[in-house]
């Protein structure tokens, strides 16, 4: 449902909080091609690495207060 109101409403980003959890890789990588190439700004939270592809930076929490932030790995 949020990936039809990103289409819908077309916004310059989107905080996405594990929306693709229950999606398959490949319909994941649909939507988030899709949001790309309409020029809408992508913030993830996921337990996916497969969606990193489609970002530049990465903010990972370690735990224990550690964190690590930077551009992605290529």
């Amino acid at each position: 449902m949020a990936m039809g109101r990103l289409i819908y409403h077309k916004p310059k980003y989107a905080i996405l909080d594990e929306c693709t959890s229950a999606v398959s890789i490949d319909v994941e990588g649909h939507l988030y091609s899709n949001m790309k190439s309409r020029g809408i700004t992508l913030i993830t939270v996921s337990h996916r690495d497969t969606l990193w592809k489609y970002h530049e930076y990465l903010l990972r929490f370690k735990g224990d207060k550690q964190y690590e932030f930077g551009k992605m790995p290529a």
